[in-house]
C-alpha cells in the first residue's frame, strides 16, 4: 500500500503565505498529522506532490516521504498534481488531500474494505465549496462541486483508497483531461469519470471528527473542536493497546459474578 498526498497549493485563503499542509493544528503541521495517521495504519511509503514553498515542505517532512514538485502549481489544481504522480504509483494507493484533518480510524475503515473505497460524510454537502458525491447502491456514481442538492448524498472527505486497476484508470482519465486543457480542475473530475465503470465503495464517516481546512473559520473549528476530539480518540486507541488481555481465570470470575 502506498499513499499519495496532494499538497501543491498555498494557504492564501487562510491568510498564510505557506503551503496549506504546513498550517498548524494542535501545535503541529497538518502534514505531520496525516503522516502519523498513515504510520499508525501501517502505510509507510508516502509520496507528496508539492508546489508552493516546496523547500519548506521538504524540511518539515525530512526523510519521511518522497517528493514530486508541481512547477505549475500557480496555474493548475489537484488534477494536474495527481497526474504528475502517474509514474510513481505502482500499486494500490491511498489518495489524500493535504488540507484534511482526520483520525486514524478513518484510514482503518478504508483499509478494511476489499478494493476501492471513498470516505464521505452524509451529514454534509450543502455548501458550494463541498465536493459532493452521488451514490448508487452504496457505490460512487458521480462526484462534483456542482451537483444539485437533490442528487447529493454527502460530502467527499478527501481520502480515497484506489485499487491498482482503478488508479491506472484514474491516471488515464486525468491525462485525457490535462490534454484537453483542464489543468485547473480537481482530482475529483478524474475519479468521477471512471466511477461508473469501476466499483468504488462509499463509507459514511459522519460519526467521526474530521474537517477540510479552506477558510479561517475551518481552521478555528479544526483547532477548537475537531483536533481535541481526534486526540481523545487516539488516546483511547493507545489505552486499548496497553490494556492487558484478560486471563482465563479473570473471565471465569466475571462469569461467576
Amino acid at each position: 500500500m502506498q499513499a499519495l498526498i496532494l499538497a501543491a497549493g498555498e494557504g492564501s485563503r487562510l491568510g498564510f503565505d505557506l503551503p496549506k499542509c504546513l498550517v498548524e493544528v494542535g501545535g503541529r503541521p497538518l502534514l505531520h498529522h496525516q503522516l502519523d495517521a498513515l504510520d499508525r495504519a501501517g502505510v509507510a511509503e508516502v509520496t507528496v506532490v508539492v508546489g508552493h514553498e516546496h523547500e519548506k515542505v521538504r524540511a518539515a517532512a525530512q526523510d519521511r516521504v518522497g517528493l514530486l514538485v508541481n512547477e505549475r502549481y500557480a496555474e493548475t489544481n489537484s488534477l494536474y498534481s495527481f497526474w504528475l504522480a502517474r509514474h510513481t504509483v505502482s500499486d494500490e494507493v491511498l489518495l489524500l488531500n493535504s488540507d484534511v484533518l482526520f483520525p486514524t480510524t478513518l484510514l482503518e475503515r478504508l483499509l478494511s474494505v476489499h478494493g476501492s473505497a471513498l470516505a464521505y460524510d452524509s451529514g454534509s454537502g450543502d455548501d458550494d465549496e463541498h465536493m459532493k458525491v452521488h451514490l448508487r447502491r452504496g457505490r460512487l456514481n458521480r462526484m462534483s462541486k456542482a451537483l444539485e442538492v437533490a442528487d447529493t448524498d454527502g460530502e467527499n472527505v478527501g481520502v480515497l483508497r484506489l485499487s491498482h486497476h482503478l488508479a491506472d484508470a484514474a491516471f488515464e482519465a486525468a491525462g485525457w483531461l490535462v490534454r484537453e486543457g483542464n489543468v485547473d480542475d480537481w482530482v475529483g473530475a478524474a475519479i468521477s469519470d471512471v466511477a461508473p465503470r469501476h466499483s468504488i465503495a462509499c463509507l459514511d464517516v459522519a460519526d467521526l471528527p474530521w474537517v477540510e481546512i479552506d477558510f479561517p473559520e475551518d481552521l478555528a473549528v479544526a483547532r477548537d473542536e475537531v483536533w481535541p476530539a481526534i486526540a481523545a480518540l487516539e488516546r483511547g486507541r493507545r489505552g486499548a493497546r496497553r490494556r492487558p488481555a484478560s486471563s482465563k481465570h479473570d473471565v471465569a470470575r466475571e462469569v461467576a459474578r
